[in-house]
């Protein structure tokens, strides 16, 4: 029986604990393309970096509904680039068409395994009518 050096083995041990850390500091979020929709079918992909601490290129296609005059194509909302701690992720992207129109869009979401689930709200306002605010729930997953 051929017995291991002790300095092997601790070298070993290491090597094996520096490549585990990443994932547990983490959260155990998966770096990739994520994709998805949100509520009604609208389209939401977004990229998780390599590390799994940012969400960027998050672009969401969303329309409120509850406003008059909604149109046939939902406008896409693009956020900056998201922090994501313990698992979780939140921001916001506000849009204004023309004078008369502004829509404040907000995601949170959370990572569980190669999915990512959470809620999109949107507070529409257009002049002269009451805002209203819809939420509807999105499911992306890795690619």
């Amino acid at each position: 029986m051929k017995s291991i050096r002790l300095p092997t083995l601790v070298l070993a041990v290491l090597a094996l604990a520096s490549v585990a850390v990443p994932a547990i500091a983490s959260g155990g979020v998966r770096d990739g393309h994520y994709s998805g929709f949100v509520g009604p079918g609208y389209p939401i992909h977004f990229q998780v970096s390599s590390n799994g601490t940012v969400v960027k290129d998050l672009v969401v296609a969303f329309e409120a509904t509850c406003s008059p005059g909604a149109s046939q194509t939902a406008p896409l909302f693009h956020f900056k680039t998201l922090e994501v701690k313990d698992g979780k992720f939140s921001g916001a992207s506000t849009d204004h068409f023309g004078t008369t129109v502004s829509d404040a869009l907000r995601i949170s979401g959370s990572f569980s395994g190669a999915k990512a689930t959470g809620k999109v709200s949107d507070r529409s306002s257009i002049k002269s009518l009451p805002s209203c605010t819809q939420t509807e729930p999105f499911t992306a997953k890795l690619k």
